[in-house]
């Protein structure tokens, strides 16, 4: 197994699908934030990034891998957590895309927005997320007796969509009522083996519309990308 290094901000964003499907394999990491790993400010070194954004993905102390589709598709293969069937495979990555769609706005609202901002965005975000919830709740409701979306065992797409309809709910706990297929495919990845410990031990997000904060070692510190 390759040495693995997570390097990205403060905040519950494009690196939570990656660590979800390391701690369910099993696969050890580490995790970095920007400024630990590149010595300096993010806004100082920034422009000399490739791609001029994170998350990042370092193997073995020397080959980065930007991008956060990228380094979800290669730990998928790392770890097993891809179809060998090339057509399913193609079924599967069109779910993790459609999953990766939702990231703005609602990723940016959850972690920064704040006040009259958060309000405007809140209720403009829920709308636009009733569509695609249709579309996964209509993907479940065709495999009923399964508990993930293409089997009994998860692919990389489960957790690409997990991400980002849990953090929805941080726009409404009760965002999910009009899908049930879909708050029991939540239900069923909080209960996988290693994910349920990641869940209990991951920075706490709170202050979501007020003054948003990750709570890491007891202490909360604003999110973004400057070190506090």
């Amino acid at each position: 197994m390759p040495d693995l290094k997570l390097v990205y901000f403060k905040m519950r964003a494009l690196a939570e699908a990656p660590q979800l499907m390391l701690h369910y394999s099993g696969t050890p990491y580490s995790y970095e934030m920007g400024w630990d790993y590149f010595g300096q400010p993010w806004s100082e070194v920034k422009s000399s990034v490739l791609y001029r954004q994170l998350p990042l993905l370092v193997v073995n102390e020397s080959t980065e891998i930007f991008q956060s589709g990228a380094i979800t598709r290669y730990l998928a293969e790392l770890t097993g957590l891809k179809p060998d069937d090339a057509l399913l495979l193609a079924e599967v990555d069109a779910l993790y895309e459609a999953s990766q769609e939702l990231f703005r706005p609602l990723n940016p609202t959850i972690n920064f927005a704040v006040g009259e901002e958060f309000l405007s965005m809140r209720s403009k975000l829920i709308e636009q997320l009733a569509p695609r919830f249709e579309d996964f709740e209509r993907i479940l409701g065709s495999q009923p007796t399964t508990p993930f979306f293409f089997g009994d065992d998860p692919f990389y797409c489960d957790f690409g969509v997990f991400h980002h309809v849990n953090l929805a709910l941080d726009l409404d706990e009760n965002l999910l009522d009009p899908y049930p297929s879909l708050s029991k495919f939540l239900s069923n990845v909080e209960r996988l083996d290693g994910v349920k410990e990641y869940l209990d031990s991951r920075p706490e997000l709170i202050g979501v519309g007020s003054k948003p904060q990750l709570l890491i070692d007891g202490v909360a510190k604003s999110t973004g990308v400057v070190n506090d």
